[in-house]
């Protein structure tokens, strides 16, 4: 038994190799960002579905019919996790973004209280410095991490 390819085929398989490889990709990234943690829930959403959308031309290969109820079926549990796993991941880091904001003005507000009441001779210079000291160094965290945000992204 011979096996014909043709160029349909080939395409096929170069798709099938690329988003697999795209989706170990988003693995080891994923594993880089998150450190501590294993690749996170929202990122394996993702690559499940870039990795079954991959699937679905491999099956064109082996299946006769475009049409196969197999293809259908993986192209499109692919492409809703596909979606799913872009949507979540945007909302996860927006609500981390937003998070970060929240925080800095907080830390803001109290500092600004924390002025007044040393204007107002409340709090010694000692305890305004050693409170200073813990609420800079976070602030000062919170602007690397928001910076990192933007120059990843490109805006805020």
């Amino acid at each position: 038994m011979v096996l014909q390819y043709n160029v349909a085929d080939l395409v096929n398989l170069l798709a099938f190799l690329g988003l697999t490889i795209a989706t170990y990709t988003i693995f080891y990234f994923g594993k880089m960002m998150n450190q501590p943690r294993s690749v996170s829930f929202n990122l394996f959403t993702l690559a499940l579905g870039i990795n079954l959308i991959g699937l679905s031309h491999l099956f064109r290969i082996w299946l006769d019919i475009s049409t196969s109820p197999l293809i259908i079926i993986t192209v499109a549990t692919g492409a809703v996790f596909l979606s799913t796993g872009v949507i979540w991941v945007f909302y996860e880091k927006g609500m981390e973004i937003a998070n970060l904001r929240r925080r800095e003005g907080e830390i803001k507000s109290v500092i600004t209280r924390l002025k007044d009441k040393y204007y107002q001779q409340e709090l010694s210079e000692e305890d305004l410095k050693n409170a200073f000291s813990g609420l800079l160094r976070e602030l000062a965290e919170i602007e690397v991490r928001l910076m990192n945000h933007k120059s990843k992204t490109g805006k805020f």
